[in-house]
This record gives structure tokens, C-alpha cells and sequence, in this order.
């Protein structure tokens, strides 16, 4: 590890302990920042993280393609329905549900100002959802979305929505996120304007009060956000050691080697000094100079260990098989001038 490495003994003593202290300290902050990472999860086991974003009205009405609110009427009569001094269009594009005397749904502009009309008399009236680039965001709580009615008068509705996406299960105990599922949520309120005009006709007028479209997003603190923090935050820190300090050395020796095998299991390690002294004769930079071995077999094994473990040289040996193809080509077209 970074912070616990070996040090050099030509340093000084006191260059050595600024090290080993400033190491401690990363490790300490380390292990601290990975706690508060794993005590937010465990707060947001119960309660999800919820993530607020507003999309801008003016962007988010050139960027998508169309937006309708769906208007849900309720009456005992059959009715009449105007909008913008237009036929109201039934959408089809929703589920519809089986409710007595409720069943006729309207798709609605997302705009400053609708007007719609109905005759003769209507019972209740829901925002039943939005439909956005031909996705469909139900309301889920439609009852409460009534709105006080007041018929053969104007009533000015203001509304506001929010697109929801909710946690509704989660994997592993949040641990691997969860199930969502995605819902307008609709803020309305009316009010009434006493008209003589409008005898036996009920007048709506849809106002939003912003055209900004709003979202509102559950997750949870995953194990997935954990290890992307943790792994992030340990990067940051291990750069500013090398910074301060230096490059660390390479170790292609993982933690199985180093500590799992020697503990479970030395029969693997038996193997890999067997394997080392056959291959390497003798190991370089760990047996010393040995009797009987020359210089240039001592500098080959060091070429051989340093390939096979830290150093890759697969891109030489490929730049060099090309560049002798290249010149045995020349070669050989020499010989066929010398010939001409």
C-alpha cells in the first residue's frame, strides 16, 4: 500500500518519520471518510436520498418534443367539451380505468393560458397525469387532486407539477438500489370569477404557475456510490503523497500472494521459490552474487525477471518484428536490382 511502504534508509531519520507521520494521517482520514460513507447508507436505509433538479421552461419546451396535461371529468350527463374555442381532444393515450360516470379524458397543452368549456354540469374534475414526449406520468393520488368546482361560473385553476421518481422496493436492503417508479405530482388550487356569459356552460381556465418543469428524484446511498467515493477519495489522497513524496515503488505482488497464500497456503508459495530458482538462477536483487555465475548471466536474469514481472514489452517486440519484415523486404528487392 501507498502509505505504508517501505522507506529508503539513505534518507534522513527525520525525512523518514515526516513520511511515516504524514502516511498515518492519510490512513486516519481514510478510515474516517470511509465510516462517514457507510453511516450516510445506513441513514438512508429508512430514508432515500432525494435529488431536486429544474429544468428551465424555455430549454426544456425546445428540447422536448410536446407536453400535455390529462384532465380527467367527471358528470352524470353526457358532455360537451371546448377547448380554445376547439373540440376538446379525448386522449387514448392513457389506461383507462373503469369508474362510473368518470371516464372522459382530455389532453391539454402545456401552455400560459387554456380555456375549456363543459356543458352542462360536472361532478368532479382530476389531473390524471402529464405526458411528456409520449411518456405517460400518472398522478397517483387523483382524490386529492378534486378540484372545487363551482359550475355556470369561470374557475381559474393554478397548478404546478412534479415528476417523481420513487423508490417502491429495495434490492438488498439498499444496498444494490431499488425498484422506482415514476408519477406526476400535481399542486392546485382554484379560484372562481362570477360570469353572466356563461349560462349552462362551466368555463376552465388552466393556468400554470411556472412553466419550469420540475423533478424530484429517490435513490439510495448504494453500495455502488460507496466504493466510487471511497476508491475516488483514495486516489486524491494517494496523489498527494506522490506529490509531496514521490512515486511509490511497483509491486506487482498482490494481497493473495503477500498475505493470503502465506498464511492458507504455503504449499503455492513452495512451488513459486522452486519455480524462481529454476527460472531465475539465482533470483535477481534477493540471492547476492553467487559463485559461478558470470556477469552477463547475473544481467540476463534481471532482463527476464524485470519482462516477465515489470516491465511489458510486448509493444518492442511488436515495433521490431514489423522493422525487420520492413527490412528484409529491402533486402530482398536489393538483390533482384543487383541481378537486373
Amino acid at each position: 500500500m501507498m502509505f505504508t511502504e517501505n522507506k529508503p534508509s539513505t534518507e534522513p531519520f527525520s525525512f523518514i518519520f515526516l513520511k511515516k507521520l504524514c502516511s498515518f494521517a492519510l490512513v486516519i482520514i481514510l478510515v474516517f471518510y470511509t465510516y462517514n460513507q457507510f453511516s450516510q447508507f445506513s441513514g438512508s436505509i429508512d430514508k432515500p436520498n432525494i435529488n431536486v433538479r429544474r429544468q428551465n421552461s424555455k430549454k426544456a419546451l425546445s428540447e422536448i418534443q410536446n407536453i400535455k396535461i390529462i384532465v380527467r371529468v367527471c358528470s352524470l350527463y353526457p358532455i360537451n367539451c371546448t377547448y380554445n374555442n376547439n373540440e376538446c381532444e379525448s386522449n387514448e393515450y392513457v389506461e383507462r380505468r373503469n369508474i362510473p360516470d368518470c371516464n372522459n379524458y382530455y389532453a391539454l397543452n402545456f401552455q400560459e393560458k387554456v380555456e375549456i368549456k363543459i356543458t352542462p354540469f360536472i361532478n368532479d374534475i382530476y389531473f390524471h397525469g402529464i405526458v411528456i414526449d409520449n411518456k405517460f406520468y400518472a398522478s397517483l393520488f387523483n382524490k386529492s387532486n378534486s378540484l372545487y368546482i363551482v359550475n355556470d361560473q369561470i374557475n381559474v385553476i393554478y397548478y404546478s407539477f412534479t415528476i417523481s421518481e420513487r423508490i417502491v422496493s429495495d434490492y438488498v436492503y439498499g444496498l444494490a438500489g431499488g425498484g422506482e417508479q415514476e408519477f406526476a405530482d400535481f399542486f392546485v388550487y382554484t379560484d372562481h370569477i362570477v360570469s353572466l356569459n356563461t349560462l349552462n356552460a362551466t368555463t376552465l381556465v388552466l393556468m400554470p404557475t411556472s412553466m419550469d418543469i420540475n423533478y424530484q428524484e429517490e435513490s439510495y446511498y448504494d453500495l455502488s456510490s460507496i466504493i466510487s467515493n471511497v476508491g475516488g477519495f483514495f486516489s486524491s489522497l494517494s496523489g498527494f503523497y506522490v506529490l509531496l513524496f514521490g512515486a511509490t515503488k511497483l509491486a506487482p505482488w498482490g494481497f493473495l500472494q503477500t498475505y493470503v497464500f502465506s498464511c492458507l497456503c504455503t504449499r503455492y508459495q513452495r512451488k513459486l521459490i522452486r519455480k524462481l530458482q529454476i527460472k531465475y538462477e539465482p533470483i535477481p536483487f534477493v540471492s547476492g552474487r553467487t559463485k559461478n555465475i558470470t556477469l552477463e548471466e547475473r544481467v540476463q536474469s534481471i532482463e527476464n525477471i524485470l519482462k516477465e514481472y515489470y516491465l511489458d514489452t510486448d509493444f518492442l517486440n511488436l515495433l521490431l518484428t514489423k522493422y525487420n519484415k520492413i527490412d528484409d523486404n529491402n533486402i530482398d528487392d536489393n538483390s533482384i536490382d543487383d541481378k537486373v
